[in-house]
């Protein structure tokens, strides 16, 4: 157990509140860090281009081709659940969604590109920049429209609102409201007219927002009944004229995450295509690819490409008004200069956090459809970094806030940031054992589904049967060998997201806490402490199927 848990490392005090640089960058490098102890940023780190950035803006002028020569036929490229995977990191990256955009400009003279959210957060180019190096990749590809995330609250609403005036491309939304003056916080509609075609847009943002960010983060803003929006807009853009009725969700197709696509597009008819993201599902034609879902029945095409720019979607819809929806998949592409920003933003930071702070002998998983269903190695390490750092009898950790895995071979602090790059402040307090029992019974509330509140645990067994039904599929509990005593007191550590509700976990709301630091910092402490993992490191076992 560290002797201080709160320390910061000495060989990143380099990277704690970052300075603005006001020197512009006229080489390969896009922006330069000045910055002092691990990072929790209350500032982003500074891209110098940004001052560009900001004076190509102007204002939020709708892209207008007036050539009227077209047949009627368009194209839409769409992404979503990038989460800051920018390029040079295995996958696509938007340097080949330019390129094909580009291509697909030389064979239609009316080709849209939207976004359907979470681009702000999601792995260290994100955390380490609050959302500024996403902004200035996708201004290079030349979006058309954008919709927000849940995620892109994790910095709070007023830097979302800062990086979105940053954008050069409007943010849409028609279900987020600012509660104190009762106006919409983003504009809710666009109608955007290419090639003689005009396609009427808006924008819905899926109803589990408050509960998948930090409590406080939405501030005044208040998500409202998506179906209720949808009927209005459509409603609405029905009496502008519009050839086409566009949807840009973020709503997903997760039964058991809110209210999903599907069920906006079977009880609203009129949308003809439905871009979506939150659910990180790959569909072509309107279908799930793998089956595992099956989408309530509507006259309306839902598209959606997986995440982390893995692949585009490609929407064609020709003169007479048949629509094609297929992903690209295929060569990752070229573009000079968004290679050129993405390389020069990586190995900034890489620098920076490319320090060797221990090492694995196996795989750490950490994959997102295993921590959200069951005990994995890494999960039961990250509990045991909270514990060990606070001496606690419990620890549990939200299986949404563990990112990815750790391969075998040295560990930097890049692999830690990427881990768990929401950065939560991490607090003790004193519980009963009841209030222990609510919340793993909630924890196999969704068990047929992967779900982020899914808690991976330290210091107690827990014995599950998967088969009773939701609410009593705990059997038993034990601590140190004993039975947990649903009226004692019990010490524990997690983070303040889940204290304050996240994922919808209340067992532990209006309790006392005690800050003791931040999450990424406890687990890089813990990973240096022990050195080298393997596999007599971690005692699994901890969460038994009977």
């Amino acid at each position: 157990m560290p002797k201080n848990p709160r320390k910061y490392w000495k060989i990143i005090k380099s990277l704690k509140k970052p300075r603005v640089s006001s020197k512009l960058s006229c080489g390969k490098t896009y922006y330069s860090v000045e910055s002092s102890g691990f990072m929790r940023t209350s500032h982003a780190v500074t891209i110098a281009a940004i001052a560009v950035l900001v004076v190509l803006i102007g204002s939020f002028i709708v892209s207008v081709n007036n050539d009227e020569s077209g047949d009627g036929s368009f194209v839409i490229l769409h992404s979503n659940d990038t989460h800051c995977y920018l390029g040079d990191d295995g996958n696509l990256g938007f340097a080949t969604l330019k390129s094909l955009k580009v291509e697909k400009q030389s064979e239609s003279n009316a080709v849209f590109v939207f976004d359907a959210g979470d681009f702000l957060q999601g792995n260290v180019y994100g955390t380490l920049t609050e959302g500024i190096a996403p902004v200035m990749v996708m201004n290079q590809v030349g979006y058309d429209l954008g919709v927000p995330g849940n995620h892109e609250f994790d910095f709070t609403l007023p830097v979302l609102k800062e990086r979105t005036s940053q954008l050069n491309y409007p943010i849409i939304c028609s279900n987020l409201v600012d509660n104190s003056t009762g106006e919409s916080v983003f504009e809710e509609y666009k109608i955007l007219k290419k090639g003689g075609v005009t396609l009427g847009c808006f924008g819905l943002l899926t109803d589990q927002t408050a509960t998948t960010t930090k409590k406080g983060n939405m501030g005044d803003a208040v998500v409202t009944d998506p179906i209720e929006a949808a009927e209005r807009m459509v409603s609405f853009l029905q009496t502008k004229g519009v050839d086409y009725i566009v949807c840009i969700g973020h709503l997903g197709v997760d039964k058991n995450r809110g209210i999903t696509s599907d069920q906006v597009c079977n009880r609203v008819p009129g949308i003809d295509i439905f871009i979506d993201g939150h659910s990180h599902t790959e569909m072509e034609d309107g279908k799930v690819c793998d089956g595992s879902i099956e989408l309530l029945p509507s006259d309306t095409i839902i598209a959606s490409t997986g995440c982390y720019c893995k692949a585009f979607g490609v929407i064609n819809v020709d003169k007479e008004g048949d629509i094609s929806a297929k992903l690209y998949r295929g060569e990752k592409r070229e573009d000079a200069k968004i290679d050129s920003i993405v390389a020069g933003i990586h190995k900034e930071i890489d620098e920076k956090l490319g320090v060797k702070i221990g090492s694995t002998t196996i795989t750490l998983d950490g994959v997102k459809e295993n921590v959200r269903t069951h005990e994995t190695n890494l999960g039961d390490l990250i509990a045991d970094s909270m514990r060990s750092a606070t001496g606690t009898d419990i620890a549990i950790v939200n299986g949404g806030g563990i990112r990815t895995s750790i391969n075998e071979g040295d560990i930097t602090l890049k692999d830690v940031y990427s881990v768990m790059p929401f950065q939560n402040d991490l607090c003790t307090l004193t519980v009963t054992g009841d209030n222990i029992y609510t919340a793993m019974e909630y924890s196999y509330s969704k068990y047929d589904a992967p779900f982020g509140g899914f808690l991976q645990i330290s210091g107690m067994t827990v014995t599950y049967d998967a088969s009773k039904a939701a609410g009593s599929r705990i059997v038993s509990i034990t601590v140190n060998g004993e039975e947990m005593d649903r009226s004692a007191s019990y010490t524990l550590t997690t983070s303040d997201f889940i204290t304050n509700g996240g994922d919808g976990h209340v067992a532990f709301m209006n309790i006392p806490t005690q800050n003791v630091g931040f999450d990424t910092a406890i687990l890089g402490d813990y990973i240096k402490e022990l050195g080298t993992i393997d596999e007599s490191t971690i005692q699994g076992g901890r969460l038994i199927s009977v």
